[in-house]
């Protein structure tokens, strides 16, 4: 399932003419949803449409949006995003739990939410 997250995003960003490599992809919703957040945390076991952990589905777009929208808020205006914090938590509280997120990938996202959230 991975595979095809990070297969259509690859497919995405050679459509809209960017590059793959994490210092070429742009920090849009699509990317950060498709080819971070999808892989990492949408697992069946986490936060799919199927299981909804904490009410959060990342495995689609629309699920992306919806949890992104709770966690981020409109344009990133939420002070203390939920997202960021558990992301770079230390212990218990850090998410994904098993395998920490790419620190590339975190401060991707971090630059998507500084940048305004484009596309919440």
């Amino acid at each position: 399932m991975r595979m095809v997250f990070r297969t259509l995003a690859c497919a995405l960003a050679i459509v809209t003419g960017c590059g793959t490599s994490p210092d070429e992809r742009p920090p849009t919703l699509e990317v950060v949803a498709l080819s971070i957040l999808s892989p990492s945390c949408g697992q069946v076991q986490c936060h799919s449409s199927s299981t909804k952990l904490r009410a959060y589905a990342f495995d689609t777009l629309a699920g992306n949006r919806a949890a992104l929208l709770k966690l981020v808020g409109v344009g990133g205006t939420k002070p203390n995003n939920k997202l960021m914090e558990v992301l770079t938590a230390t212990g218990g509280e850090r998410m994904p739990p098993d395998v920490p997120m790419d620190e590339q990938d975190i401060a991707l996202i971090k630059e998507w939410i500084d940048g305004g959230a484009q596309g919440l």
